[in-house]
């Protein structure tokens, strides 16, 4: 999926889609900063034809270059296993930052590849697989190539738009993987701001400002009145486990449509 300005997938104290010399006050869109053809495609999630694009997309603030947010993260220790849904400590042994630019999608895939079937595949064989198949041109995944690349090596997906947060549960308790796409400045802010996306969370209007794909490992509810969503997170460098509050990821969720990828789950949806 396409990148906004901040990519920790590079270098955090830089700023890859940036020129040099180039003026970022000019920068109208910066959520279409990964595509090279500009506003047509904002989130860089989809062709014009998807809902995902819209080129009045809200504008995301990016960090200040270096500022790389300390995430909490799941601890196996601190936690109740009967109260948590998924497997997030073992995923955590799986994980690893992409490396490509906008590759997050190839990121989360090749985790969740890995995770289902002991099989690690380099991002460089995933992201040619998916370049040779037409599912990658650099600037980012499009929803309805999200997961090819597992079907590709025989894992088998459900695509779901408009999930519930029932659904996503129903996959991890089934023993298989969930890839959500979200907002991603929102889940690695320190708190979430209901103003901050304002356009994305109208009704009628998601998919505003979704620009990421992660892979969602677990449900922690050992704190019931405060329960958090574990992601891995290929994109960030604190992803390993990283721990967001559910209502943030909701909000995050809910900009892509609440679009869910279910791999390898016998049951389905």
């Amino acid at each position: 999926m396409s990148w906004d300005m901040y990519d920790p997938g590079a270098d955090p104290g830089t700023d890859p889609t940036i020129d040099p010399g180039f003026d970022p006050a000019e920068i109208t869109d910066p959520t279409a900063l990964a595509d090279p053809a500009g506003p047509t495609d904002p989130t860089g999630l989809a062709d014009p034809a998807d809902p995902y694009s819209d080129p009045a997309a809200t504008p995301v603030t990016a960090p200040p270059a270096g500022d790389v947010p300390d995430l909490p993260n799941f601890d196996p220790a601190q936690s109740d296993p009967t109260a948590v849904v998924g497997s997030p400590g073992e995923a955590m042994e799986v994980w690893q930052q992409h490396t490509g630019e906008n590759g997050c999608a190839i990121g989360a895939q090749g985790m969740v590849l890995e995770y289902l079937t002991g099989q690690r595949i380099s991002e460089e064989q995933l992201t040619s697989e998916a370049a040779d198949q037409g599912w990658f041109d650099g600037s980012g995944t499009a929803p309805a190539d999200l997961g090819n690349l597992l079907e590709l090596h025989g894992v088998p997906v459900q695509q779901v738009e408009d999930a519930s947060i029932e659904q996503l549960e129903t996959v991890l308790a089934d023993g298989g993987a969930a890839i959500v796409g979200l907002d991603a400045d929102e889940i690695w802010a320190q708190g979430h701001d209901p103003n901050d996306d304002n356009v994305g969370d109208m009704p009628g209007m998601a998919g505003q400002d979704a620009n990421h794909a992660v892979w969602v490992t677990g449900i922690d509810n050992t704190d019931p009145a405060n329960p958090m969503v574990v992601l891995n997170d290929s994109g960030h460098p604190d992803g390993q486990g990283l721990a967001v509050p559910l209502d943030e990821f909701m909000g995050a969720w809910q900009d892509s449509g609440n679009y869910l990828v279910a791999a390898g789950s016998p049951q389905g949806v």
